[in-house]
């Protein structure tokens, strides 16, 4: 019953998708397409495994999948902009250095990054030592990747378009050896600057057959990837050979245990159902110290002083997810609050609406980050929330030093006389 309710919610929140084209690439209709596959689908596999997660468990991740949906849909549609909504201007001239900067820096630690061997740590088998550093500074080069391509937009200056080159690129070769997430994105940033500077929207058969090929092409993933090293005909005819479309069948995903994620999320809220010790959001800051405090330089010991000390309640359960995989944004958010934790996707989708708004109006902060965090949104509900919070910190650290530089600052009065 549950899961009947949550692909139609998710079906109602992509439905006006018929009818209006404005609509298609807001987040409401992206997480109503998304969360079928990416929780749905799965969910509707666990449900016929009885003996891989309680029933109560299942339950509660059911409710806590349709709480969160449902507080994502009412915090985008809540959100109301104001008439007078200020945007900030920036000098344009200064932006155009900023991302042949970013772009640069980003492309230099990529190449460090393809030429240092990982380190790997014995326990959780994830890289360690400087690479990790590189690899979050090769990110930079998005930033500024995007950036170039919306001043190419607004300006028609070709060579803004030669810089953004390198990271389109970049998402065809990711592309070509399976990764997801680069794939998204790369569809998401072409569709938005066509739909906000050109005014074309993408076809609805278009975006339902995207949808269908974003979710074949996940659950094959560990097929596309083991057949990196061989010839493109070669590797057609080995997806061809597993009936790629059975992958997404009840069947095909309990194969392969392709329904991990929604499994672990059930998992780790029955874990903390029994513990009862809610994080109450401390995990947020835990992870930015993670991700944004080098151990290799302050020393590892001073780097987990910095963290709070959270009880991990799946050591009474003895549950251990395995490498590699997520809890879902859905389990992670009851693990904060139980199902309060839906407030933080009602924050959600009023941030994201917050974005829409603004680049509408053609504000380069905006969009940029309108581009950069609407994949991550949509994956929060399968993936981790902490990962989008991370990221947009991110943002700010490397991109808003040249925002800052470049913003145009005008007094009280002219905004009276020319409005933003």
């Amino acid at each position: 019953m549950l899961l009947y309710v949550f692909v139609a919610m998710s079906i109602a929140m992509a439905a006006p998708a018929l009818w209006r084209k404005d609509y298609r690439l807001q987040f409401p209709c992206l997480v109503g397409l998304g969360g079928i596959y990416l929780v749905a689908l799965p969910l509707a596999s666990l449900i016929k495994q009885p003996d891989e997660v309680a029933q109560d468990s299942i339950f509660r991740f059911g409710v806590m999948a349709i709480l969160c949906l449902g507080a994502a849909w009412a915090g985008y549609v809540w959100y109301k902009p104001s008439p007078a909504m200020r945007l900030p201007q920036f000098d344009e001239k200064k932006l155009s250095p900023a991302a042949i900067f970013l772009v640069a820096f980003g492309a230099f630690f990529a190449w460090k990054t393809r030429n240092t061997i990982p380190d790997i740590d014995p326990e959780t088998t994830n890289w360690t030592g400087p690479i990790t550093i590189y690899v979050t500074l090769a990110m930079v080069m998005r930033y500024g990747a995007f950036l170039a391509a919306i001043l190419y937009f607004q300006t028609k200056n070709w060579k803004m378009l030669l810089v953004a080159l390198p990271q389109l690129a970049m998402y065809i070769s990711l592309f070509l050896i399976g990764r997801r997430s680069p794939t998204g994105e790369m569809l998401v940033v072409i569709g938005m600057l066509f739909f906000f500077y050109r005014k074309w929207a993408v076809p609805l058969w278009l975006m339902l057959l995207g949808t269908f090929a974003m979710a074949v092409f996940s659950y094959n993933i560990t097929t596309i990837r083991s057949t990196v090293d061989e010839s493109l005909s070669e590797r057609l005819q080995a997806i061809e050979a597993i009936d790629a479309v059975q992958s997404l069948s009840a069947k095909g995903m309990a194969d392969d245990r392709k329904y991990v994620e929604v499994y672990n999320g059930a998992k780790y809220m029955e874990a903390r159902a029994k513990g009862g010790h809610y994080d109450f959001g401390l995990h947020f800051w835990n992870q930015l110290v993670f991700g944004f405090v080098p151990g290799q330089i302050v020393g590892k010991e001073f780097k987990e002083s910095l963290k709070f000390k959270l009880t991990d309640d799946t050591l009474q359960t003895g549950y251990e997810k395995s490498n590699g995989t997520c809890m879902t944004g859905v389990g992670e958010s009851f693990l904060a609050f139980g199902y309060l934790g839906c407030g933080l996707f009602f924050a959600l989708g009023a941030y994201m609406r917050w974005l829409w708004e603004g680049a509408l109006r053609n504000s380069i902060l905006h969009q940029l980050l309108l581009i950069i965090c609407s994949l991550g949104a949509v994956m929060a509900f399968s993936g981790q929330l902490w990962t989008l919070v991370n990221g947009v910190v991110n943002f700010f650290i490397f991109v808003g030093p040249w925002l800052w530089w470049s913003h145009v600052r005008t007094s009280t009065k002219s905004r009276r006389l020319h409005p933003a």
